[in-house]
């Protein structure tokens, strides 16, 4: 079983910062291994992204609240109450309730848009899609994720009865929702453990429909591919508490399909080092027969493929793939974005999963908070040594001292890198935060 440290966001003084070591915070899509290579932080990744990877239209700029209700009062005296167009300016009247931040309000006048769309355009128009995905936003903002995870499906089978499940057209909304699977197991929402399967199964139909209809080598096959990796990922950091877990809270499954549904976490877990490893190859094979890849790609792709064997313990494999992925710097000796990329990769040890979080909770470091300042060394196998607690507030925090050591001796480490071999990093220097406890 794999263990990981929780987030950690890097500054310029070598000092880490975590929000909470106890609940290890998980790692997701738009992900660094979905998006790509990007290397933003927790910080950086708007609230926007947890619902959707194609935005939906928004105004830029601000509505006259007043001067919108007016025209819905002029549509129903002359329409009635499901005129045309009442749609359209219920959902800016909408919008603006959303910018104001009134959550609540912007979902009583979303579901009317809603409805008011469904009666003019039929149960399946798919013009009431951006509409569910706004409404989506707010039921995250005010903490109803049980009705954002019935929003996301219910997108899902709107999309489905109109293009059937084969079609091309049903890839975004299977990214979509395998991405809102996975952001909502990443912050132990609901069922977690039950997310995972969704996320996993919705990746799985995203490369077989695309192997069907684009081939076996199709460059689209890299997003649910490393959608794939991530969650081997979390079925090998599965807890038995998480895979026992029930299915739902209230009205739970028989218990004939709670044991398959165990049965089949159980043998995922046991097989995720080998399926997301397999993913990981693909990927690279991937680019290998598409001519004009970014070697930046190629070179992201063998680095993640070499984080993979470091987490699972294996750092003469990982090693390998490092090297193999700094030799590209030679290769292309006059392309900076590459060397710019070996640099960011490789110029400082990194806590793996290296991989952005997806938060709607941003702990806020100005207020009172817990921290222990830990001070070690990451030796060039990515593994740490002579662990020493700086300080710590509350001073006397045993238990915290205590568990942050612990984590940090399990901890994995890419290794920083010198002149293309792994060297030993003295002196790290870590402050990990937490919430006050009131």
């Amino acid at each position: 079983m794999i263990r990981s440290l929780p987030t950690i966001n890097i500054d310029t003084s070598n000092t880490y910062t975590s929000n909470n070591l106890y609940k290890s915070v998980n790692f997701v899509f738009c992900l660094l291994m979905i998006a790509g290579y990007s290397l933003s932080s927790a910080a950086e990744v708007a609230p926007n992204d947890l619902t959707d990877s194609t935005n939906f239209t928004e105004s830029e700029t601000v509505i006259d609240s007043a001067s919108v209700e007016k025209q819905i009062q002029r549509i129903e005296s002359e329409q009635g109450p499901f005129g045309a167009g009442l749609s359209e300016h219920l959902q800016s009247l909408a919008t603006q309730y959303q910018n104001d931040g009134l959550h609540e309000e912007a979902l009583t006048v979303f579901n009317r848009a809603i409805h008011v769309q469904r009666i003019n355009g039929g149960l399946y128009d798919l013009s009431q899609a951006p509409m569910i995905e706004q409404a989506i936003q707010s039921h995250i903002a005010v903490g109803d994720w049980g009705e954002a995870s019935k929003r996301h499906e219910h997108l899902f089978w709107l999309h489905q009865r109109n293009f059937g499940q084969d079609d091309p057209r049903m890839l975004p909304i299977l990214e979509k929702l395998s991405s809102w699977h996975l952001n909502a197991y990443s912050l132990n929402r609901g069922p977690v453990a039950s997310h995972l399967l969704n996320a996993y199964s919705l990746l799985q139909s995203s490369v077989s429909l695309i192997s069907t209809n684009f081939g076996e080598n199709d460059t689209r096959l890299i997003n649910p591919l490393r959608g794939i990796a991530i969650s081997n990922y979390y079925f090998a950091t599965l807890t038995l508490d998480q895979i026992q877990q029930k299915a739902t809270i209230s009205t739970g499954p028989s218990n004939a399909a709670e044991a398959e549904r165990r049965a089949r976490l159980e043998q995922f877990a046991r097989n995720s080092y080998y399926s997301g490893k397999t993913a990981m190859l693909k990927i690279l094979d991937i680019f290998e027969k598409n001519e004009g890849t970014d070697p930046v790609e190629v070179m992201v792709a063998q680095v993640q493929l070499g984080d993979w064997y470091t987490m699972f313990n294996l750092p003469n494999s990982a090693q390998k793939e490092y090297e193999s992925a700094l030799s590209l710097v030679l290769k292309n000796d006059s392309h900076e974005p590459l060397a710019q990329t070996a640099r960011d990769l490789f110029s400082k040890p990194v806590a793996l999963p290296d991989l952005p979080v997806f938060e709607t909770e941003v702990f806020d470091n100005n207020e009172p908070h817990d921290y222990v300042l830990v001070k070690f060394d990451v030796n060039e196998r990515g593994q740490t040594r002579n662990i020493d607690i700086i300080e710590s507030e509350p001073s006397d925090s045993v238990g915290l001292r205590v568990n942050i050591r612990r984590a940090l001796k399990s901890a994995k480490f890419r290794p920083r890198y010198e002149d293309g071999k792994a060297v030993k990093t003295e002196g790290l220097v870590h402050r990990y935060v937490f919430p006050k406890k009131s």
